[in-house]
């Protein structure tokens, strides 16, 4: 029944709700802020897996149609698309995260400089090129490699640095329950992740909308939680 009652109080969801609560969080004082890298573990096995993955290609369309030309072409479009994996597939991201009295704003931007970004959209149209001379001088065959390499170099033609932005209001009337609270496995560095909700909301519109969730250094995680505890309550 108290559950009920809960939600029965809360104003209506609607998008004008959510854009309303995200903006009070934009608007408040930022209270407490921490920064961390966020890198995956595998990021270098999975370049080498990639790049493994386009030597073999290479090999096997040289095996198949012995071309000088075509080897230099397509062994260097795949040597420069290196890089590519290793910034593109498996990014590391700037990570800041920011408290207010009406909830945390967290910045994901991708840790690329910004040459990089340069260099890729130039590269892309290069290997557009390698493909439609691959297609032409091997054949229908060609496409079954340089047409996704040819799909990805479209696609990074219009490469830039991305920033995410979550906004994670606090329901302030209700207690949030921890779902999460651990180092994470899959970054390097001790980075701590944690989740919570508030239970009351489960199978409601506003269970997405007031979930919490982020990442930082191991070593903030105590101080965060602590400021955490002056605008909202856990359940024990």
């Amino acid at each position: 029944m108290e559950e009920i009652n809960t939600i029965q109080s809360l104003p209506e969801y609607t998008e004008e709700y959510k854009q309303q609560q995200h903006q009070q969080v934009l608007e408040a004082e930022v209270v407490h802020e921490w920064e961390c890298v966020l890198r995956t573990k595998v990021k270098l096995f999975g370049t080498l897996i990639v790049g493994g993955a386009g030597i073999i290609f290479v090999g096997v369309m040289n095996y198949l149609h012995p071309n000088d030309f075509l080897l230099l072409l397509c062994g260097g479009g795949v040597l420069m698309f290196f890089p590519v994996c290793y910034f593109l597939f498996y990014p590391d991201y700037d990570y800041k995260g920011q408290i207010t009295p009406k909830g945390i704003i967290i910045q994901k931007t991708e840790r690329v400089p910004e040459i990089f970004y340069k260099a890729t959209r130039g590269m892309a149209y290069i290997g557009i090129v390698v493909c439609v001379i691959a297609a032409l001088m091997v054949g229908p065959l060609a496409f079954v490699g340089a047409g996704a390499f040819a799909l990805l170099s479209f696609k990074m033609t219009g490469f830039h640095k991305q920033t995410e932005i979550d906004i994670h209001p606090f329901h302030q009337n209700n207690s949030y329950q921890v779902l999460i609270s651990r180092l994470d496995d899959m970054y390097q560095w001790d980075i701590y992740t944690f989740l919570c909700d508030v239970p009351d909301f489960i199978d409601t519109d506003y269970y997405d909308l007031h979930i919490m969730s982020f990442e930082c250094k191991a070593s903030d995680f105590a101080n965060i939680e602590s400021v955490l505890k002056e605008y909202v309550s856990f359940i024990d």
